[in-house]
């Protein structure tokens, strides 16, 4: 994008928590509780989690009771985008009476065509899944970014090569990153960290916290300066 906006900012990006897993991810709390700290350690700003916060909408409501007590922690906002996992469709788990005493901190993407969350110096842009299907576009109809803020999109979905047509769910193309006017697109659905950055747009996928054969936990910092444009960097914490 030809101009950058005045402010500094510093974002935590993770995702595919889980929570509420105990068998094909037995470590989430413990790794979430140890992201909850890296954001302060590290001085985000804002902390995003791209997808699959929860791992089915079957969990005990303790799992979002110490869910919101880890977020209650931070005084910064934290902004969940509903995935795979924890869909936002008739029966999510957001829907419980429990998130209307959620913490004021925390921002969950709902509307299924895609809305913003806006914050003086910085726009997230992210469309709430409510079906898991071939049907379903993350990334289309995302808006345009103002000249005098920050944008950073969020999807959830599977990044694919255009020639390869395998009618997988959720599918993000790589004329889709491409042709985004945002700064920085932060992904969620693959546990391992990846970049499939298109053109001029960094997309990345964090990966779980806890990632694949990994003795330390992990997250994305992205740094948003006027005069250094965005940069990444991806960290490894205890």
């Amino acid at each position: 994008m030809e101009t950058l906006p005045l402010h500094k900012v510093r974002i935590l990006h993770t995702s595919d928590t889980h929570l509420g897993d105990p068998y094909g991810h037995p470590i989430s709390e413990t790794a979430f509780e140890a992201t909850v700290r890296a954001a302060e350690s590290f001085n985000a700003d804002y902390m995003l989690i791209a997808g699959d916060v929860f791992d089915n909408a079957r969990i005990k409501d303790s799992v979002i009771n110490s869910f919101f007590n880890q977020i209650s922690k931070l005084c910064i906002p934290v902004i969940i985008l509903p995935g795979n996992h924890d869909l936002m469709d008739k029966h999510s788990l957001y829907k419980r009476e429990l998130f209307s005493n959620a913490p004021s901190n925390l921002y969950v993407f709902s509307n299924n065509e895609g809305e913003i969350f806006s914050f003086p110096e910085i726009d997230f842009w992210g469309k709430a899944m409510n079906e898991h299907s071939p049907e379903f576009k993350p990334v289309t109809g995302m808006t345009q970014a103002s000249n005098s803020k920050w944008f950073v999109g969020m999807a959830h979905g599977h990044f694919e090569e255009e020639a390869v047509e395998s009618g997988r769910s959720s599918l993000i193309f790589p004329s889709d990153i491409s042709s985004l006017r945002c700064h920085y697109l932060a992904l969620g659905h693959w546990d391992v960290y990846t970049d499939v950055s298109q053109g001029s747009v960094p997309a990345f996928y964090s990966g779980a916290p806890a990632g694949i054969f990994k003795d330390k936990f992990s997250a994305i910092t992205v740094d948003m300066d006027p005069a250094n444009g965005v940069t990444h960097f991806l960290r490894e914490f205890d």
